[in-house]
């Protein structure tokens, strides 16, 4: 429950040797390669190079036709996983299979090749469809598209606006010339189409009497026959589209089997782009390369277990304290402390060589998360509800580590649901109230139902009580906090910063509660008081004496005044904070019995009907509220005290996959 010491790595190895061991590294996972500190400008390292990136392009090329195949196939295809089928498992043999790969991606080609058949037949279908519609006015006329009349006679085809009154068109051409005849064919959403036949004299009269009307010819070439004709072959053509277009889903869908090999090619192609990235990272000579990284100190003997079998030269020392703030963060921790990586992760990673949060948060994370949902019936379904999840997905990474949190606060819940007596709020009472049922257990002054044990205390009822508790709370985590960063400060060398701050604001912080709250306890000593104005006295001469040492002049002693308020006001707004707890634990309380009391008041089926419905509800607000503000609390109250962020994670070399389990085989 630390973070894992890590130790530098110098590898110097043959080129020849270069791909198969960074496979090796890859497999043991252990190994962060970091860009060596060598400016490959300089004169002095001529003829060192970076190696090419043509591997990384030709595997990112590899993996986007991994994916699209993937794409096509969800959508032509879906996969029936469930959301709780675990995934499949494949050892590092079979994922690095060249074979299996080699047939990853042909398939993948088939299916892209399918997708694209089938997207030029949809693209063919709606110019089709296209045409069909543009004829579609025609097909009532029995003439001719490519019909153009005689030299003395032309045919024009025409169409004027839809709103055109054709009555009126027809008016102004008879009255232009007798010598002209309009035969009205269809019409669309927009315009309405008509054939003119006109003799040529009079076809500049007929022209001028249709101009107000916005008459205009329509071109129909490449078309010989009538529309409808030519309707019935664009008919024929899209039907025989579509059977093709069929096939090529069926097709498609036939492909559908091949959904896991590809699955894995696609892990095995992020394989490849991990170790290319990695590899551009090294320095190349012709016959040689080198390689600088990180690695955790327990995986020493492993790491130079595996490089005995390669012609290779390394050196593996400790980091210097001038190294410190680029050595990687790695966290150590257990089952139960774990899970909460995901949250200091979000944070910042600590520095190297400080204290890992994780061991200090995860306890009070667990317990502030209880007190604020305080529910036997929500920590149950928490508990039952994360188990199958883990049970049956067998998730990995955030996702594990989220469920087993809420799994450990849903123990927290039931727990402080115990003390607190609620069970859904009080759905019990108003269930037993509207039943009848008489069942042993605590009743309250008025004789109805409480609890099968006398509650400890209730959010409702006993509001200071549960006030007073959460500012005891956050004064342990408070004062956990200054403890850590006290221990800190003695361990790199600050005593002073630690006995004239954390250990002068303890001074104040205890000895000002003894002092007022001593002579208040029943039967304590009377000294008590006076113990903590010693105390008091104390811390408030650390304070100036601290700042004036540090300051190393009379500067300090002025100063200490904002620091002083600075300290109360910072330890009093912090501990204030934690009223939050209540606020939670009181508003999750209040509105529980507001939906069984509102159900109660219609009878016993709608009382259950609402119970189910608002307490859903409430279940899902106070997984939101109780997360986020505990959340609040660690980062902002508790962090603040002796946290010491700016490490980066530690990204090893490794074999991380998303559709396969990786078994890890024996050697």
């Amino acid at each position: 429950m630390a973070i894992v010491k890590m130790k530098r790595l110098r590898l110097l190895a043959l080129r020849p040797e270069r791909e198969k061991l960074l496979r090796a590294l890859q497999s043991l996972g252990c190994v962060e390669i970091r860009e060596p500190a060598i400016d490959l400008s300089d004169p002095e390292w001529e003829g060192l190079a970076k190696p090419e990136a043509a591997g990384l392009e030709k595997a990112r090329e590899q993996s986007l036709l991994l994916n699209g195949a993937l794409d096509v196939l969800r959508r032509y295809a879906p996969a029936k996983d469930g959301l709780f089928t675990p995934l499949p498992q494949a050892t590092e043999a079979q994922l690095f299979e060249d074979r299996a790969y080699a047939d990853g991606l042909k398939a993948a080609g088939q299916v892209l090749e399918a997708e694209q058949a089938l997207a030029a037949k949809a693209a063919e279908r709606a110019k089709l469809q296209t045409q069909k519609a543009s004829l579609e006015p025609w097909s009532s006329l029995d003439v001719p598209l490519d019909e153009e009349g005689t030299a003395t006679v032309p045919v024009h085809f025409c169409s004027v606006p839809v709103k055109t009154s054709f009555a009126a068109l027809e008016a102004a051409v008879g009255q232009a010339t007798e010598l002209a005849q309009l035969i009205r064919a269809g019409s669309d959403r927009e315009l309405q189409y008509f054939l003119l036949i006109c003799h040529h004299s009079a076809l500049g009269s007929c022209n001028e009497a249709m101009r107000p009307f916005s008459a205009s010819r329509v071109t129909l070439r490449g078309w010989t026959g009538t529309a409808a004709e030519n309707i019935a072959l664009l008919d024929n053509r899209i039907a025989a589209l579509e059977r093709e277009a069929e096939q090529a889903r069926a097709g498609i869908t036939a492909l559908g089997g091949k959904r896991d090999l590809l699955r894995r090619c696609v892990d095995r192609a992020s394989q490849e782009i991990s170790r290319e990235e990695n590899k551009l990272r090294l320095i190349d000579t012709d016959a040689a390369f080198l390689m600088d990284g990180w690695l955790p100190a327990e995986n020493q003997g492993q790491l130079e277990k595996m490089l005995g079998g390669f012609n290779c030269a390394w050196e593996i020392a400790e980091p210097t304290k001038d190294e410190y703030p680029e050595v990687p963060i790695k966290l150590k921790n257990n089952p139960v402390t774990a899970p909460f990586t995901a949250i200091t992760e979000m944070y910042a990673m600590p520095a190297y060589d400080t204290v890992d949060p994780n061991p200090l948060m995860a306890p009070f994370f667990i317990l502030f998360f209880g007190f604020m949902m305080n529910d036997i019936g929500y920590g149950v379904l928490m508990v039952l509800g994360t188990a199958f999840f883990l049970a049956k997905a067998k998730p990995k990474g955030g996702m594990k580590n989220m469920m087993s949190m809420f799994f450990m606060c849903g123990i927290s819940s039931i727990f402080w649901g115990c003390l607190t007596g609620s069970f859904f709020g009080d759905f019990l009472a108003k269930l037993f109230e509207l039943t009848g049922a008489s069942v042993p257990g605590y009743h309250d002054a008025a004789g109805a139902f409480v609890w099968f044990w006398k509650p400890l205390f209730t959010p409702i009822n006993d509001t200071i009580t549960v006030m007073i508790g959460s500012m005891i709370l956050g004064v342990i985590q408070v004062f956990v906090g200054m403890a850590v960063s006290v221990e800190e400060k003695f361990r790199h060398g600050n005593p002073l910063d630690a006995v004239t701050q954390e250990i002068a604001w303890y001074c104040i912080l205890i000895g000002t509660a003894l002092a007022i709250g001593g002579p208040m306890i029943p039967g304590a000593p009377t000294a008590l008081g006076t113990v903590g104005l010693v105390v008091l006295v104390l811390g408030v001469v650390l304070l100036p004496v601290g700042s004036v040492l540090r300051s190393k002049s009379a500067l300090g002693a002025i100063t200490w005044l904002w620091d002083a308020y600075q300290g109360i006001s910072g330890y009093f707004s912090d501990i204030l904070s934690y009223l939050r707890l209540m606020a939670l634990m009181m508003a999750g309380s209040i509105i529980a019995s507001v939906f069984n009391t509102l159900g109660s008041v219609f009878g016993l089926v709608p009382f259950i009907i609402v119970a189910i419905i608002g307490n859903t509800l409430n279940l899902v607000l106070n997984l939101l509220g109780c997360y986020v503000h505990t959340m609040r609390l660690q980062c902002l109250e508790f962090f603040g005290r002796f946290y010491q962020d700016g490490g980066k994670a530690f990204r090893p070399l490794a074999v991380e996959t998303k559709y396969v389990d990786i078994l890890k085989e024996e050697h």
